[in-house]
């Protein structure tokens, strides 16, 4: 009997040593110094100067100097480009499953080395993914994060400070810059008189209000720094129709009023971030059975198609019936339309995606953006802007001057290419080393780190005991929810 126990008692030592073993997420792939050479490269700013036979040397995180060179070496003959910069992502909470280190590395293997977390929905995801790159502990892009939504009563996400008077509007962005955020996120709820508190305090701040167009005030009225989404286009001030039937306003908007509203939107300094992105990835789940097949999707463990992304677990997809879709299906074009009159007009335009959404992979959703400004008119190049300088010189008055571009003095964030995606898109796929903060990773070392979280997370254990966990928490949320 006493060895029977002993037995059971090792069985049970070794299952639980397994399981253990099983949940803990692959080490961070290791951290290099700062400091490289890149000799005779073609140093390319997309909308600027295009350089050939350069010598490019990293110090210390910055960009030491760009020399004139002609020779060998191994980047001999290879494009550089800034990195690129995701201005709308979410993270996911930490949950002790590797999740987001995950995210840090599908976007820095896609070439995204700055992205702005544009509300984090619970409060503990944005910090760890900005702490862990800027300590060194695993690699990732830079973060620029709002923290908080700023929203009216009845706000939609946990996370939100309820804003109801001019005086709450300016103690609210108060504590968003007293926190060390960098942004200043509005929401759907706020008030005209909110709103304008919000904008003047965050303009002595020196903080971009960014954000959905409250559904009091019209787009223009609004006045945004940077609008996500496309929000009150074709919507008057105070119309309280729910998405997605509110994008039925896009149909009807003329194009003649289009233009003259792109015009002014160039005037009035308003910028957008389009998230073209998320529209379609919306509208792909229509067959969500293709949808949890498709490429991108099998980048991110099952736990997101088959449970967050699931019409159980996703609040936006679980009130989706035929007719959405059809709207949908109808607004993909005429978003298109927007981006090109804005475009047109001169306005500036962000590239960003608005990952967490469903079927919005980090990284891979990026570059898809971009291949939608150029369907919508833009030339590669010009696409290229909307994710290098534009966003830089938006994201560096953040104390990094020339974030976006290749110059002397510039943060170390760009990319090494064997074919020039300022000519073609599709180039972005011969991307063969990111450099992050003047840390540079060979695509090889970014490939086989995420190998190892693929295996990790399609191992038995991970895979079903992942799902079955979070099927159940978003159940118990919806629950509480009502």
């Amino acid at each position: 009997m006493r060895r029977i126990l002993l037995a059971l008692a090792v069985l049970l030592l070794v299952g639980g040593a397994f399981a253990w073993w099983s949940l803990v997420p692959p080490a961070p792939l290791a951290v290099p110094e700062r400091g490289a050479l890149l000799e005779d490269v073609r140093v390319v700013n997309p909308g600027g100067a295009h350089l050939e036979h350069r010598s490019v040397r990293i110090e210390d995180g910055a960009i030491a100097a760009i020399d004139a060179a002609a020779g060998s070496g191994p980047w001999a003959g290879y494009t550089v480009l800034p990195g690129l910069a995701d201005l709308h992502v979410h993270f996911p909470p930490p949950t002790g499953l590797g999740q987001t280190e995950l995210f840090a590395l599908l976007f820095l293997a896609h070439g995204v080395t700055s992205v702005r977390d544009c509300g984090d929905v619970d409060g503990s995801a944005s910090a760890p993914a900005r702490d862990g790159p800027r300590e060194g502990r695993f690699p990732g892009p830079r973060v620029f994060a709002c923290g908080y939504f700023l929203d009216g009563p009845e706000p939609l996400w946990p996370n939100s400070i309820v804003v109801r008077s001019a005086d709450e509007a300016r103690a609210a962005v108060r504590r968003v810059a007293d926190e060390g955020f960098d942004c200043v996120k509005v929401y759907d709820r706020l008030s005209p008189e909110a709103l304008a508190a919000i904008r003047e305090e965050a303009a002595a701040r020196k903080l971009p209000v960014i954000g959905h167009v409250p559904r009091a005030v019209s787009y223009l009225a609004g006045r945004l720094d940077d609008v996500q989404h496309l929000t009150g286009i074709g919507r008057e001030a105070g119309d309280q129709t729910p998405f997605p039937e509110v994008i039925e306003g896009l149909f009807a908007l003329p194009d003649a009023e289009l233009a003259d509203l792109a015009r002014r939107s160039a005037e009035l300094g308003i910028a957008n971030t389009p998230t073209r992105v998320v529209t379609e990835r919306m509208l792909a789940t229509r067959d969500l059975a293709a949808a949890s097949r498709a490429p991108h999707a099998l980048l991110l463990p099952r736990l997101y198609r088959d449970a967050i992304w699931s019409r159980e677990g996703s609040r936006l997809l679980a009130g989706l019936d035929e007719a959405d879709y059809e709207r949908l299906a109808r607004a993909q074009p005429h978003g298109q339309r927007v981006v090109r009159a804005l475009h047109a007009a001169g306005a500036r335009i962000y590239a960003g995606t608005d990952v967490l959404n469903p079927f919005v992979v980090p990284g891979e959703s990026l570059q898809r953006e971009l291949a939608l400004f150029v369907e919508a008119g833009m030339t590669p190049e010009e696409a290229l802007v909307t994710a290098t300088r534009a966003p830089g010189e938006l994201l560096g008055r953040r104390g990094l001057a020339g974030l976006g571009r290749l110059e002397p003095g510039a943060p170390a964030d760009l990319l090494v290419f064997r074919d020039d995606p300022t000519r073609d898109l599709a180039a972005l796929a011969s991307l063969v080393a990111v450099v992050a903060d003047g840390r540079l990773y060979p695509r090889e070392a970014l490939d086989a780190q995420l190998a190892r979280y693929r295996a990790y997370a399609d191992g038995w254990l991970f895979d079903r005991v992942s799902v079955a966990l979070t099927r159940r928490l978003l159940a118990r949320l919806f629950e509480e929810e009502g």
